[in-house]
């Protein structure tokens, strides 16, 4: 189980060009075109006139000082949660504007629509299905995928949607604001009594995000198709 801290609620500066949101980063790059980095005097400004300069038409603030440009989002990339960009920029003396985050891009934009995504491949599945309160398991995760979480805004459907995004069909939602992936759980992750997972979600107190160290686990599976009824035999 991983403590938060609340961090200041930083917003994007008023640009000429449309602020798409926070978005996710992959290993091989979500914008391939150019980047240049400076964890100093970075602005949004700096990062837009480099890209725009070169005629790309997306470019993303991450981690504080690094800008990537491209014209289109790689596969895997998407909206992520808000609250995942919270690195202020440093060229900016009043620490008010936002760069991105670990593994995380202010992204940005010439065209009035976001751009598209392109979700990792998954099984075709519709349909989420609870398997109960698990435990978290020491030294690991018991779902070591992608992970995000979100102080303000955290709900099970949001969680369901990132892990699926992310190639994900198991997903774990933990200590009320915690969103963990996997493929599967983890073999020394155990069945919980239910009332250990109890702390409501940050952004839908009426739901349950799992509690300390337990994990309320849902899967996406595939919806049941019931056949034609057969009737009974005289």
């Amino acid at each position: 189980m991983q403590r938060f801290l609340a961090l200041a609620a930083f917003v994007p500066a008023t640009l000429a060009q449309t602020y798409y949101g926070c978005y996710t980063e992959i290993p091989a790059r979500a914008l391939t075109g150019s980047s240049v980095i400076d964890y100093t005097t970075m602005t949004l400004a700096d990062c837009e006139t480099h890209c725009t300069d070169l005629e790309f038409d997306i470019w993303g603030l991450e981690y504080g000082g690094e800008c990537y440009c491209g014209n289109a989002l790689a596969q895997g990339s998407f909206p992520a949660f808000a609250t995942d960009c919270t690195m202020p920029c440093p060229g900016d003396e009043t620490l008010a504007t936002v760069c991105g985050g670990p593994n995380r891009l202010s992204l940005y934009g010439t065209s009035a629509e976001p751009p598209t995504v392109t979700p990792y491949p998954h099984d075709p599945v519709t349909e989420t299905q609870y398997e109960g309160c698990w435990t978290e398991v020491s030294g690991g995760r018991a779902l070591a995928g992608a992970t995000a979480f979100s102080l303000s805004a955290m709900t099970t459907a949001d969680c369901g949607a990132y892990c699926l995004h992310s190639g994900f069909t198991w997903f774990g939602l933990e200590y009320g604001a915690e969103c963990y992936c996997g493929g599967a759980l983890n073999v020394n992750s155990t069945v919980a009594v239910e009332t250990d997972c109890a702390m409501p979600c940050s952004g839908a107190p009426a739901e349950v995000c799992g509690g300390s160290n337990r994990l309320s686990v849902w899967r996406w599976v595939a919806p049941v198709v019931e056949g034609p009824e057969v009737p009974d035999e005289e």
